[in-house]
């Protein structure tokens, strides 16, 4: 038997030995996180910019940790760090992008405030003039349910411009994010990098027990239509009519 024939025996049963231990390992089980993930990348396709974006949240939560991440207590308005955006500097080639996300807090609730488990992405850009068109986008995961989502931040103004912002339903626990594209002024595009934030959205709140119902007040009594206060509402009672006299039968006369 040559040797090349005993290198391919000895592989054969190497293969075999591993297929055989990895029946026997526990198969590991997918976290929430695990499968928002999934669905980001799914989402991304073949598209580059999207695979950037997601590609920045997958490395950010693996480098932190899902147990680290649904730790996170404090709640970061800003990104991380602000992006650096090429393309339409005014003082140089390279500008920033300040990236940012609220949730709703706690006191009175105003007409712009958000509804609780939902989550508002914004950007600011540190370029002079009015955007006229949003192509930027997020791609978010939820650690703690799993759900995610690639959204654009195309909401528009009242006077139909770009507002740089979009709100998404990510429902309570942490949220980590990333945001990047371009944003197109009338003399210049700034095309953003991907920057990477982590959010909390605070637990939905708890409705109020509801109050019991008040028991019916009892009717009240009908009011006697003899009396004179039939309009007072207060029950009255009759008084007995007097006797009246009978005369006395007339004296038998004698015959």
């Amino acid at each position: 038997m040559n040797g090349s024939s005993i290198a391919g025996k000895a592989a054969a049963v190497t293969a075999a030995s591993i297929g055989a231990l990895a029946l026997l390992a526990p198969t590991a089980v997918a976290t929430p996180l695990d499968d928002g993930i999934s669905h980001l990348v799914h989402l991304a396709g073949e598209d580059v910019s999207a695979k950037a974006g997601v590609g920045a949240v997958t490395g950010f939560t693996t480098m932190v940790g899902a147990d680290a991440l649904r730790d996170i207590s404090a709640q970061f308005t800003p990104f991380a760090y602000a992006a650096p955006t090429f393309g339409c500097g005014s003082n140089g080639p390279i500008t920033t992008i300040i990236a940012a996300a609220t949730v709703e807090g706690p006191g009175p609730t105003t007409p712009t405030s958000l509804t609780p488990g939902d989550l508002r992405f914004s950007a600011s850009p540190r370029h002079s003039g009015i955007p006229l068109a949003s192509g930027l986008s997020v791609a978010w995961v939820n650690v703690n349910n799993g759900q995610s989502g690639i959204i654009a931040l195309d909401d528009q103004t009242e006077f139909n411009l770009p507002s740089l912002s979009k709100t998404v339903r990510s429902g309570a626990g942490t949220v980590v994010a990333s945001m990047w594209g371009t944003i197109d002024y009338p003399s210049a595009r700034c095309v953003m990098t991907p920057t990477v934030g982590t959010f909390v959205v605070p637990d939905l709140p708890v409705a109020p027990p509801e109050t019991p119902a008040a028991a019916p007040a009892p009717e009240s009594q009908g009011v006697n239509p003899g009396s004179s206060d039939s309009g007072s509402g207060t029950p009255t009672t009759k008084a007995p009519e007097a006797a009246v006299p009978v005369p006395a039968a007339p004296a038998a006369v004698g015959g």
